[in-house]
């Protein structure tokens, strides 16, 4: 079933990544080719993947710095499920984690 945006806003769901241009992770400084292709190499693993800007969302308001996130599309009651997501789909704590938009 396609992801819905809206489903996503109004439940919890899960981060897979969030990178900015100039950023020091996984080895690497990333810029603005390598942060969608990271997206596109998640969404070809997971067509549900969703790329946002943190600062169109209040979850991330409070953070001066802004990021790509790249978001499982999947919606979640609790975050009990999202973490069962993250480790039933191979992610570890440290590349997925639970998070709520609203």
């Amino acid at each position: 079933m396609p992801c819905s945006i809206f489903r996503v806003y109004s439940a919890y769901t899960a981060q897979l990544s969030s990178k900015r241009k100039g950023m020091e992770a996984e080895g690497k400084t990333w810029n603005y080719r390598d942060i969608p292709a990271q997206f596109i190499t998640m969404h070809n693993k997971n067509s549900n993947v969703l790329l946002i800007w943190s600062g169109d969302w209040p979850t991330y308001s409070s953070n001066s710095d802004k990021y790509y996130v790249i978001l499982a599309g999947e919606g979640f009651d609790s975050t009990n499920e999202a973490w069962n997501w993250c480790k039933a789909n191979n992610y570890g704590p440290n590349d997925c984690m639970p998070v709520d938009l609203q």
